[in-house]
């Protein structure tokens, strides 16, 4: 049986303005937004290291969960055509939190229009 596998999740990179949310590369080097671009990580190699790669700053969620959330990207939005990405949108992250592989050790604080800021006021 094959290994699932996991996008890492960049919620230190997301701002409440960002359209997408953005996903890590492969083999941890750098970001993507494209989930055909991200990388797809082996859950054996998430659960070796989940203080790095399920700390709360960031968190893996499993392809297949992520991939059903992206949606095809707005035309002229990025310099090349095509791909799926996700929308930052408090929906989605529900989704996303809820689907975590395990829960973190610090709590996850993703920023989208009408997420709580960290003082507690709404935007």
């Amino acid at each position: 049986m094959r290994e699932r596998e996991y996008f890492v999740i960049s919620v230190k990179h997301n701002a409440r303005t960002d359209r997408y949310i953005i996903l890590w590369a492969d083999n941890d080097s750098g970001y993507r937004g494209r989930t055909e671009f991200a990388g797809k990580y082996p859950e054996s190699r998430i659960r070796a290291r989940m203080d790095y790669y399920n700390s709360g700053e960031d968190i893996a969620v499993a392809c297949d969960v992520i991939e059903k959330l992206a949606v095809p990207v707005e035309k002229g939005f990025f310099d090349t055509e095509g791909g799926h990405w996700v929308l930052n949108n408090r929906k989605n992250w529900q989704v996303i939190l809820n689907n975590v592989i395990e829960t973190p050790a610090y709590k996850p604080q993703p920023e989208y229009r009408g997420a709580r800021r960290r003082g507690g006021e709404h935007v």
